[in-house]
C-alpha cells in the first residue's frame, strides 16, 4: 500500500528520532507545514516515523542531503493513503501491515510517565520511571488492569520484529487515564478498575487561573493559562506544595472514567492561597510548618539560535567541536551558571528521565547572553552583563534598521546567500521563520561582535555618531573589510574628510552600482560628519 507524508506543522526531517535542537545542520532538514511527501516505507520508532521518500514524477529516488530515509515526529505530519486520498491514523496504519508483531499497541494522550510499580511517580527513583511524551504509540504483547487505576504492560515488538524495551526493561506499569488502547488497531475497552486509595479533591476558593508555571498569571500566554471560576471542584489524582505560594496538581477523573484536561495538558501549577484540598473530605493543611522547601530549579531558554561555545571568543572562530548550534525555543535544565562578561558560562543540569544533559560529551559551556534568558521556578530573571565596549547610538540604530529592513522568513540577498531579520546571516537556512522578538535578539548579537571589530580597530578617538556610522558600515561590508579598509586608514590617520569620503566607494555589489547601498553610504557618511 502506497503512503504520501502530509506536514501538518512546520517541523524537522531528522537522522536520529531525537530532539531536532540536539542535532546538527546536517542532520535536519526543516520542513514547511502543508507539504507533501511520497513514501515507499514507514515504520514508527516510538513517537517517530522512520520514512523512505519514494519515487518523484521523474521516476528519480527522491533525497534530501543525500539521504532517502529520515525520521519526524509523528504529532506532526499525516499519512495520507494514495489508494484513497483518506488520512491514516497510526494505529490504522499498523494494523494494515503485516509485518507488525505485536498484538496491542497504547497510544499516550498526555505526557506521563512509565513506572515499575503503581506508586506516584514522585516516590519512585529515577531508574524505577520514564517519562513519555504525549503522542507516543508503543506495542505491547500484553495488557492488564492493576490497582490504582493503572494498566501493568509488556513492551511488544517493533514494525521490524525487533523486541522494545525501555532502560533494559520490558514490563512497566501506566497511569490507564493517560491512554488509549487497541487491539489489532482497534479501539478496546478495558473493564474499569476498581478505586483504591484515598480520594482527592480541590476546591477553587477565588476565580483563579491554572498556569503551566508558577508565573502571574497575567503574564502567560493564553495557552500556558486556563481560567477557572471559584466555587469549582475538581479531581485530582496527586498533588505537592511548591515553595510558599504554590500547588503542582495532576488532574484525576471524571464521573465516567475519562482523564480531566485542558489544552491537552492535565498537570498544573495553582496558587495556593486560591484553593482547597480535600482528602475523603477531610480538608488538606497546605501550610504544615514541616513541609519542606523546594529546591529552586533553573532553566536555561534559547531566545534566538546561537551557539553553547567552550570560551568566549566569536563562534565564527572556533571550530565545530568546540561548539553547539542551539534552535531558537529550546530550554535546557540547569545545575549552575555564572556571568563572564556578556557571556553565561553554564553547567547543564539533567533531564525528567535523571540523565545529565550534554553536548558532544560537555555540560559545561558558555553562551552570549543576549540570545538567552534563565527562569527560576518558571519565572525569568535579570541578568545584567558588564559593557566592555561602546554601543551603537539610536541614530545610528535607527539608520542600520531602516536599510536592513526586517524580514521574518529566511530570503536570498543579492549575492545568493540566506538572510532574515535585521540582515541576520550566520545559521539561516531556506524555510526558515522567526518572530520580531527573536530577530531582534539576532540583530544585538551581530551588533556586538561588529561594535567590538570597530572599537578593535580605530586607534584614535572618534564621536558616538562617527562609532556609530562605522558599525553601521562594518555591519554591512564585514568586519574584514573595514580593517583593511583604506576608510580605516585614513581615519586612523587623523584625515576626518578624507575617511568620511571613502564611505562613497563602498556602493558595489556584483561588479554593478546598487542604488541602495548608495543612499545608505550617503546616509551614513552624513552620520559620521555629524
Amino acid at each position: 500500500m502506497a503512503y504520501t507524508l502530509l506536514v501538518k506543522d512546520d517541523t524537522w526531517f531528522k537522522q536520529q528520532p531525537v530532539q531536532s535542537s540536539t542535532l546538527t545542520d546536517d542532520q535536519r532538514e526543516f520542513v514547511s507545514a502543508r507539504t507533501h511527501w511520497s513514501l515507499s516505507h514507514a515504520e514508527t520508532i516510538g513517537n517517530h516515523l522512520k520514512i523512505t521518500l519514494g519515487i518523484d514524477e521523474f521516476k528519480q529516488q527522491q533525497q534530501i542531503r543525500g539521504y532517502s530515509t529520515w525520521y519526524v515526529y509523528i504529532p506532526s505530519v499525516t499519512l495520507i493513503d494514495s489508494s484513497t486520498n483518506h488520512p491514516v491514523s497510526v494505529e490504522q496504519f499498523l494494523n494494515q501491515h503485516a509485518e507488525i508483531q505485536s498484538k496491542y499497541t497504547i497510544q499516550f494522550t498526555t505526557e506521563t510517565w512509565l513506572k515499575l510499580s503503581t506508586a506516584q511517580q514522585n516516590t519512585l527513583g529515577d531508574r524505577q520511571k520514564y517519562l513519555v511524551k504525549q503522542g507516543t504509540v508503543l506495542a505491547c504483547s500484553s495488557i492488564g488492569t492493576a490497582g490504582q487505576y493503572h494498566l501493568k504492560v509488556a513492551l511488544g515488538k517493533d514494525f521490524g520484529g525487533h523486541q522494545l524495551h525501555i532502560k533494559g526493561r520490558t514490563t512497566w506499569y501506566v497511569y490507564r487515564p493517560t491512554v488509549d488502547v487497541f487491539q489489532r488497531g482497534q479501539p478496546l475497552d478495558l473493564p474499569s478498575p476498581v478505586p483504591s486509595g484515598p480520594n482527592y479533591t480541590m476546591k477553587v476558593t477565588v476565580d483563579t487561573w491554572l498556569k503551566q508555571t508558577t508565573a502571574q498569571g497575567s503574564s502567560l500566554p493564553e495557552d500556558q493559562r486556563y481560567f477557572i471560576k471559584g466555587d469549582t471542584t475538581l479531581p485530582i489524582s496527586t498533588f505537592r506544595v511548591v515553595g510558599n505560594h504554590h500547588v503542582a496538581i495532576a488532574l484525576g477523573l471524571d464521573n465516567v472514567g475519562r482523564q480531566i484536561q485542558f489544552y491537552g495538558r492535565n498537570t498544573w501549577y495553582v496558587y495556593r492561597p486560591a484553593v482547597q484540598l480535600f482528602k475523603d473530605g477531610q480538608m488538606v493543611d497546605l501550610f504544615p510548618p514541616t513541609i519542606p522547601e523546594r529546591q529552586d530549579e533553573y532553566v536555561l531558554r534559547i531566545q534566538a539560535s546561537t551557539y553553547l561555545k567552550l570560551s568566549t571568543d566569536q563562534s565564527s572562530t572556533l571550530p565545530d567541536s568546540e561548539k553547539q548550534l542551539v534552535a531558537a525555543g529550546t530550554q535546557l535544565p540547569l545545575n549552575s551558571f555564572t556571568l563572564q562578561g556578556n557571556h553565561l558560562k553554564v553547567a547543564l543540569g539533567k533531564d525528567p528521565q535523571g540523565n545529565i544533559v550534554h553536548f558532544k560529551g560537555r555540560n559545561t559551556w558558555h553562551v552570549y547572553l543576549p540570545a538567552v534568558q534563565v527562569l527560576k521556578n518558571g519565572v525569568p530573571i535579570t541578568l545584567e552583563p558588564k559593557s566592555s565596549h561602546r554601543h551603537i547610538n539610536q541614530a545610528g540604530l535607527n539608520l542600520l534598521k531602516s536599510f536592513e529592513g526586517l524580514d521574518l522568513t529566511a530570503y536570498l540577498d543579492p549575492v545568493g546567500v540566506w538572510t532574515i531579520g535585521y540582515g541576520t546571516t550566520s545559521g539561516v537556512y531556506r524555510g526558515m521563520k522567526i518572530t520580531q522578538r527573536q530577530a531582534e535578539a539576532l540583530l544585538q548579537t551581530d551588533l556586538h561582535r561588529f561594535e567590538i571589530a570597530v572599537t578593535d580597530s580605530v586607534t584614535r578617538p572618534i564621536t558616538d555618531n562617527q562609532f556609530s556610522a562605522l558599525v553601521s558600515f562594518t555591519y554591512n561590508v564585514g568586519a574584514g573589510a573595514f580593517a583593511n579598509s583604506t576608510l580605516l586608514q585614513l581615519l586612523n590617520q587623523g584625515d576626518i574628510p578624507g575617511a568620511a569620503n571613502q564611505f562613497l566607494v563602498w556602493v558595489y555589489a556584483g561588479g554593478m552600482v546598487l542604488p541602495g547601498l548608495a543612499r545608505r553610504r550617503r546616509a551614513e557618511r552624513l552620520l559620521f560628519l555629524a
